[in-house]
């Protein structure tokens, strides 16, 4: 009895642990990075200016010295956003125009 309990202890835990270690080559394989550059810049300044756009309806019906504040601060978060995903796109851009100067520079030189 002891002996069955136990084969089929270790029989199990194989089991588990392989199917533990093939779960997450398979999860790897599934996912794609997003092709869009910036990205995540885009969403954050998407979400900072809904939000700024939320609390100037809100705090339009009752202001007050701390609605004041949270608005100004939820204006730097927009303004510090803008300024990240503006440095994306330009990083970006020259990105682009550098991989366009190399195969035009390759072209000439053949």
């Amino acid at each position: 009895m002891i002996k069955t309990r136990t084969l089929a202890l270790s029989f199990a835990s194989a089991l588990v642990l392989g199917a533990l270690s093939v779960a997450p080559s398979i999860a790897d394989d599934d996912t794609e990075p997003t092709t869009e550059p910036c990205a995540q810049q885009q969403a954050q300044y998407d979400r900072a200016t809904a939000k700024y756009d939320e609390l100037q309806a809100k705090f339009a019906e009752h202001p007050s010295k701390k609605n004041k504040k949270a608005k100004k601060a939820q204006a730097q978060r927009v303004e510090h956003a803008q300024a990240r995903l503006d440095k994306c796109m330009a990083d970006d851009s020259t990105d682009d125009d550098s991989t366009d100067d190399d195969s035009t520079d390759d072209s000439t030189e053949s």
